[in-house]
């Protein structure tokens, strides 16, 4: 299991800050959904936290430990990574692709031991690709494609999954059985930290939010607290409406023409 310490942090692009300094820690155990426009600096803070861009200030830090100061492998245990865009390139069955995630539990150029194969196997039932399993991963659909990238991850078995819109391109069946076990793991004691466009499943899956909004200022805090019609108006620049029961509330935006009715 890991947590995470953001301590000042400033990140952005060739410079550019896209935020305010934040200061936030997300703990083991927590499910946490990221919101913001486009640009708004979604993708690369999931980057920053992973390591694979550097802050343009303060830190970030793993259980205490400055990300920075941590091996890659020792690192590659604590926190997993799924980009919002992951290509497969070679032509290697889904199996093969999905193996690749435990390269940190293992020496180089050592086959797979007992324990990596069954973490495999668990990591395609779990997205639902072992049908799949000996096809060549970049001849699947796009949709398989994001499980297989989603699978690789899994497979790794790191403390945090940060997640950079996980369910694009899925359909509902496999968009929701993937939530639920996002869900499963934070409940199971993981940090799970997520991207997301789709206020509802934020409000449906997410404990704690943080939302980036344009102007660089944010807000993290309980999802049920934060999901107000104020607050993601000023994040979107469209109202939105909610509807449905206190206990499932689903958000509606307002278009133009239900405003001016």
């Amino acid at each position: 299991m890991a947590s995470l310490q953001l301590d000042g942090l400033v990140f952005g692009h060739r410079g550019q800050a896209l935020t305010r300094p934040v200061t936030v820690e997300a703990r083991s155990g927590e499910f946490w959904a990221v919101l913001g426009e486009n640009g708004s600096g979604k993708s690369t803070l999931m980057a920053t936290l992973a390591g694979l861009v550097p802050p343009l200030a303060g830190q970030v830090a793993v259980d205490g430990v400055n990300l920075r100061r941590m091996p890659r492998k020792v690192l590659a245990r604590r926190l997993g990574l799924l980009l919002q865009h992951q290509d497969v390139a070679f032509p290697y069955s889904v199996r093969e692709t999905v193996s690749a995630g435990r390269y940190a539990h293992r020496p180089p150029w050592r086959p797979l031991r007992r324990e990596d194969h069954a973490a495999v196997e668990r990591a395609l039932e779990e997205t639902g690709l072992l049908e799949l399993a000996e096809l060549r991963a970049d001849q699947v659909s796009g949709g398989e494609q994001r499980r297989v990238a989603i699978a690789t991850l899994l497979a790794q078995e790191p403390g945090a999954l940060l997640l950079d819109e996980p369910v694009n391109h899925l359909d509902v069946r496999h968009e929701v059985a993937l939530m639920d076990r996002f869900r499963d793991y934070a409940d199971d004691g993981r940090l799970i930290m997520v991207s997301l466009h789709d206020v509802n499943l934020a409000s449906q899956y997410a404990d704690r939010l943080l939302m980036l909004y344009a102007d660089g200022t944010w807000e993290a805090g309980n999802t049920a607290e934060l999901l107000t019609e104020d607050r993601l108006e000023h994040l979107y620049g469209v109202p939105l409406k909610e509807v449905g029961s206190d206990e499932t509330p689903f958000w509606v935006p307002l278009g133009h023409r239900k405003r001016s009715r």
